[in-house]
């Protein structure tokens, strides 16, 4: 039963657990739920002090879904590219709609998003919360976008306070520990692919350059210098929505480097370029990997075919990542300098490459412990 607080200044009452306040201003009634009391108390006596200053406050009760498509429209689409714009609305979509997304914005509080966590990041196919489902930065990512869509409806007047700067994230797996072939696996890889004559090519120069995927796919020989030996990165092929496109500048700043090839590579790039032109290929986009089209290819293609020639090769399948991560580890191996490695992967700092690679330098600690055994 609703409890009148004072003239003019509304009513409180308790609903199931947490307690509700409603107050009418102008003709609007606005609503605000928590768990403690005085925090409601708290709330109903700030709004009627804006309202008593002249403070415009929004009378749309949004719902958190219709609040943050309105972020992400005016706050965030202007300011990213649109493959982050995709994978940052479709993170959003795919984890907070479905469980706080018909909330009332006003109504959300800290404990409300502190206990949908779990759930917002649950397995779906076993109802079961598994941290190793999702890694850190995953979390990390759409916690920031959700607490600044939140900030955007303080700055709006829409809510008064942000709920979501009180919430303590739950502890994440960091991500996966690096995964790279090692030197057997890798001399099966580059045996089969430097001879193939088909998508396989891709593979070999990237466990022989290090480069992206979206890097690879997405040279075309303009980029290449076979007389100095390099090949200039200088945008990537990325999946906006399935649909393969190229953006005119790769993932970060640093990643718009020159990457220089052995020789080995070289002679690759030569024979591959010199088969393309004895069988007039059809390359309208002057592409180094073409598909049978002339066109990038697609990702998903990539990965259907390098999980099939995994099989083939008797190899674990580790991903096509681990290509780029084998030809780091090797270097690694071969003493080649954390700064030079970081400069060629293209890493925004070395401190980005010595968190990456952090327990492929605990082997060499290792490593080194043992062989300062003999002169100790």
């Amino acid at each position: 039963m609703g409890r009148n607080i004072g003239s003019g200044r509304g009513s409180i009452y308790k609903r199931g657990d947490k307690w509700r306040g409603q107050i009418s201003i102008e003709g609007h009634r606005y609503s605000f739920t928590s768990e403690k009391k005085k925090e409601v108390i708290k709330w109903m006596s700030d709004i009627q002090s804006d309202a008593n200053r002249g403070i415009i406050i929004d009378t749309n009760n949004y719902t958190v879904e219709e609040w943050m498509e309105i972020y992400f429209e005016k706050r965030v689409k202007p300011k990213v590219s649109e493959n982050t714009y995709y994978n940052h609305h479709n993170c959003i979509k795919s984890h907070l709609y479905p469980i706080l997304g018909n909330i009332p914005i006003r109504e959300l509080d800290t404990q409300t998003i502190q206990d949908a966590y779990p759930k917002m990041f649950e397995s779906k196919k076993s109802k079961k919360y598994k941290r190793s489902n999702y890694c850190e930065g995953t979390v990390k990512m759409f916690s920031q976008r959700f607490r600044a869509g939140l900030d955007y409806a303080v700055e709006q007047g829409v809510i008064r306070k942000n709920p979501h700067y009180d919430v303590i994230l739950p502890k994440m797996d960091k991500g996966k520990r690096v995964e790279a072939y090692d030197e057997d696996e890798q001399r099966i890889i580059v045996e089969h692919c430097r001879n193939a004559t088909d998508i396989d090519r891709v593979y070999y120069f990237l466990i022989a350059t290090g480069l992206r995927v979206g890097e690879c796919i997405s040279l075309t020989w303009d980029d290449v210098n076979l007389k100095k030996s390099y090949v200039y990165v200088n945008k990537t092929a990325v999946n906006y929505r399935g649909t393969m496109i190229v953006r005119d500048h790769p993932k970060t700043e640093q990643s718009v480097r020159v990457v220089y090839i052995a020789n080995n590579t070289k002679l690759f790039l030569e024979a591959m370029k010199a088969l393309q032109i004895s069988k007039e290929s059809d390359n309208r986009r002057n592409l180094v990997f073409p598909n049978n089209q002339g066109n990038i290819y697609h990702t998903s293609a990539l990965r259907s075919r390098w999980i099939k020639l995994c099989a083939e090769l008797n190899i674990p399948y580790k991903g096509m990542h681990a290509l780029r991560h084998s030809w780091a580890t090797r270097a690694f191996e071969k003493h080649i300098e954390v700064q030079t490695v970081s400069k060629m992967l293209g890493h925004k700092s070395v401190a980005t490459t010595m968190d990456i690679y952090q327990s492929v330098f605990a082997e060499h600690k290792i490593k080194a412990a043992q062989i300062m055994n003999s002169v100790v």
